[in-house]
């Protein structure tokens, strides 16, 4: 477990809520001076506790009106059967998700669309033909009421 202290949690509270800031308005939010918030960005970036910056875009102003989330079940379990499904779906840029699962479905995937029609097309062209396949189910997501990655620090 790293060492990260309470200050070292207002500096990722700030970061989380606003990755857009500067180190000066990060110190400010986080009680300290700019220098040791600097350095206490920069060692928690050499350990990996953060993990880079991202930009949050408007799906919807970029003309992608649809998010269906599609649960896979494959015919194997072996690993390279695994492999081979996750190397495929890296590969389709409407795939923003991809997750491993234990249960009932083995992947859990979060579909970006321009509309349903982009679905059917992208579900007839790749999803259904992807190796190993052996069922797959869709919901169409009509409402995002909570999209987070920020930890409950």
């Amino acid at each position: 477990m790293l060492d990260i202290d309470e200050t070292d949690l207002r500096i990722l509270r700030a970061m989380q809520r606003d990755g857009s800031m500067t180190v000066t308005q990060i110190a400010e939010q986080a009680g300290i001076s700019q220098s040791p918030c600097s350095r206490r960005i920069s060692q928690m970036q050499e350990q990996g506790v953060i993990a880079g910056k991202h930009v949050k875009l408007d799906r919807r102003k970029l003309g992608f009106h649809a998010v269906v989330d599609a649960r896979v079940k494959l015919k194997m379990h072996d690993k390279e059967s695994l492999e081979q499904f996750k190397k495929e779906i890296r590969n389709i840029p409407e795939v923003q998700s991809a997750v491993l699962l234990l249960g009932e479905y083995d992947f859990h995937l979060r579909i970006v669309l321009r509309d349903i029609d982009h679905y059917q097309a992208l579900l007839q062209d790749k999803l259904v033909s992807l190796p190993g396949v052996q069922e797959m189910k869709s919901s169409v997501i009509l409402e995002v009421v909570k999209n987070s990655t920020a930890l409950p620090l």
